[in-house]
């Protein structure tokens, strides 16, 4: 079962942040490729550094998902040699990434200078609501590869890095007026500094990757993930938080599990929160479109991750029938946000779910498969369901400060996915002392942001608690 957490009653992004690097120039051709990283780096030796690898999403309105294999991925130095970053095929769903990112790759890589970078992309699926029919289309572009020159080069030294790459999918995907999808990618460089101790990816950290126990050594263990960085693993301490255990001993194959973790300079991954989700089974997790009876007996998901028994990648954005019972327990994930004194009493459950919010679906059996009008669909007998953090994108409007404490309201296109199947383009956001404002000095009314938080119904009307606003 989740732990004790509250029981509540956007193409591809492709960020490679790396400290120092400022801009790049971006050429894009066709093509495929093969060949991944390693996931347990070794201690840095003379003349290497530790590097990680993240990968995120500027949004897109009209996306629900968007499901993609990197097939590979190198560095080029300046003397024309290359370093694999990824050599094997890594499958992701790059609309959960909404203002936020996820490793791809953790390793060493020998130092000097480096001139560009390389990614070979196999073909994608794109699902996203038509606002005609208020259907959920599905679309396969074709793969390609993608050329990030650095300009100016950049210098890898002995200290500890941090890339990550994002596209902007709102000027990559493009879908005309007879639902004709096609690609252009344009890639944005950020930058962020490894910081000792952090859990955000932008800075060396990993939060909430969930994922099923695959190997227990002594103090560590290793998790596969159906996407993203591909078996990690993980070293504890007596620091270590355990949630739903009571430490490593508790642990064992094919447990579900969420881990917060911080890199070490050796490029080793520290688990600083590990929560125990369930003993086995699978987890699906994604975007709910359709809701069914109050209480809920049915949902309907856009799939977006999911791990276990039964769970394949083949189920990125696809639709995946969710079973609700009397039995079925409900929470919501309020790992990192800040919940203190809301002027609305956020629920969770039965009778207060809804289209538009992100959950994850656990369930002790196994997937059901199967195929309907070219969709893969998947059924999920859920024991658990629980509110999941996610990323809008609109307009800021009736900004009201309060203390410590702010709302708004955040106006998001008429013709965007939420709009579409919700019925509803406006968002109160609840802006608390915790919240991460980042690129902003400020939320000015008029101004365009990605909020990021729990999404909750309450009286009618959408409320998210935010825990990051930052710039689109």
């Amino acid at each position: 079962m989740f732990g004790p957490t509250v029981r509540c009653q956007c193409l591809f992004g492709i960020i490679v942040s790396l400290m120092l690097i400022p801009t790049v120039l971006i050429e894009v051709g066709c093509g495929g490729g093969s060949s991944q990283s390693p996931s347990t780096p070794l201690a840095p030796q003379p003349g290497s550094a530790s590097l990680q690898i993240n990968i995120g999403d500027s949004p897109s309105d009209r996306l629900l998902a968007f499901a993609m294999t990197i097939n590979s991925m190198s560095l080029t130095n300046s003397t024309g040699s290359t370093v694999n970053l990824v050599s094997n095929p890594v499958p992701l769903e790059m609309m959960q990434l909404m203002g936020t990112m996820q490793p791809l790759a953790i390793m060493t890589i020998p130092q000097g200078t480096y001139t560009k970078a390389t990614m070979t992309i196999g073909s994608a699926t794109v699902t996203y609501m038509d606002p005609v029919t208020m259907q959920a289309v599905q679309k396969t572009v074709p793969g390609m590869t993608a050329t990030i020159q650095f300009d100016p080069n950049v210098t890898m030294n002995g200290t500890p890095s941090v890339m990550n790459f994002d596209m902007d999918m709102a000027a990559s995907v493009f879908i005309d007026g007879a639902g004709n999808v096609t690609m252009n990618p344009t890639l944005h460089m950020t930058t962020g500094a490894y910081a000792v101790g952090s859990h955000d990816p932008v800075h060396g950290g990993m939060e909430h990757m969930f994922g099923a126990v695959a190997n227990i050594s002594g103090g560590s263990f290793t998790m596969a993930m159906m996407q993203g960085l591909q078996n990690p693993t993980f070293m504890t301490n007596s620091n270590t938080q355990f949630v739903n255990m009571g430490g490593m001993g508790m642990m064992s194959s094919g447990n579900l599990i969420m881990v917060d973790a911080e890199m070490r300079p050796d490029g080793s991954m520290l688990a600083d929160r590990v929560e125990s989700i369930m003993s086995g089974g699978l987890m699906a997790g994604g975007m709910m479109t359709n809701v069914t009876d109050n209480p809920a007996t049915r949902l309907t998901l856009i799939a977006q991750n999911g791990a276990g028994t039964g769970m394949m990648a083949s189920y990125l954005a696809n639709g995946v029938t969710v079973s609700v019972s009397g039995s079925t327990t409900f929470s919501a994930d309020t790992d990192e946000m800040d919940m203190s004194n809301l002027p609305f009493t956020p629920q969770f459950d039965g009778t207060s779910i809804f289209k538009g919010q992100r959950v994850y679906a656990v369930s002790a059996q196994t997937a059901m498969g199967g195929g309907m009008g070219g969709m893969m669909t998947g059924t999920v007998n859920a024991s658990d369901i629980r509110l999941e953090p996610q990323g809008l994108n609109g307009i800021v409007s009736n900004y009201a400060q309060n203390g410590s404490q702010a709302t708004f309201t955040l106006t998001m296109p008429p013709d965007s996915a939420f709009a579409v199947f919700t019925g509803s383009n406006t968002v109160t956001v609840f802006q608390q002392p915790g919240t991460v404002i980042a690129g902003l000095s400020s939320v000015p009314n008029g101004a365009a942001v990605h909020v990021r938080g729990l999404l909750f119904m309450d009286g009618g009307t959408y409320k998210m608690v935010a825990a990051r606003i930052t710039t689109p």
